[in-house]
């Protein structure tokens, strides 16, 4: 079973209504649907938004000891993934197996 549903009651301009009709019969699918879709999709931008923001914000507070400490942790961590031979791994059978 789904999520429960509320129903709440919005007044839109009719330009958007009929786009939001539009939608609703090109995808065979509720208006309630269409708008849950149109905001759920907003929703993950804003997010990303925000996390990309926060990122920025991060990397920009950095002193330049903690840019120097950042570049070298990046640098031992692409080293080491050069080094992985996972193919090699999987076609020895050198893999470890999980106890159960």
């Amino acid at each position: 079973m789904g999520t429960p549903r509320v129903k709440i009651s919005v007044s839109l301009p009719r330009d958007l209504v009929a786009r939001i009709d539009r939608a609703a019969r090109a995808e065979a699918r509720s208006r309630s649907r269409v708008l849950e879709g149109w905001l759920r999709a907003s929703a993950r931008e804003r997010a990303a938004r925000d996390l990309e923001a926060a990122t920025i914000a991060y990397y920009e507070s950095l002193t330049p000891e903690d840019r120097r400490e950042e570049e070298a942790i990046g640098s031992a961590s692409s080293t080491a993934a050069r080094r992985l031979r996972i193919d090699d791994l999987a076609r020895s059978g050198s893999r470890r197996r999980r106890r159960r």
